[in-house]
């Protein structure tokens, strides 16, 4: 989600076309109520690998290279809002956040 939001602002910010474009999701709430007439699979399912997310998880290590190139070689506290935004791409990345759907 916060890559998405990112890509956002950087569309906003160029004015391009797009910068109007809304994000539809599917709502829930009826899906959780119907039943699952679906055969069920014979294999069992890796549901470490269905939440993560690589594009998140590789933003999140480019922001954590940038921090700590800034805490190096930096004479700001710029690092400490670098840090805090690569954390919060490690935790969506990794799939701690959102909603997870059981099957």
């Amino acid at each position: 989600m916060s890559l998405h939001r990112s890509k956002a602002a950087i569309i906003g910010l160029f004015e391009a076309n797009r910068s109007n474009e809304w994000v539809v999701t599917e709502k829930l709430g009826n899906t959780m109520k119907q039943k699952n007439t679906a055969k069920p699979s014979r294999r069992p399912r890796s549901r470490i690998g269905e939440r993560i997310n690589v594009w998140e998880i590789l933003v999140g290590m480019y922001l954590m290279h940038c921090a700590i190139y800034n805490m190096l070689f930096g004479h700001n506290h710029f690092f400490i809002y670098l840090l805090l935004q690569a954390g919060a791409f490690f935790i969506i990345g990794v799939g701690y956040m959102g909603t997870f759907v059981p099957d």
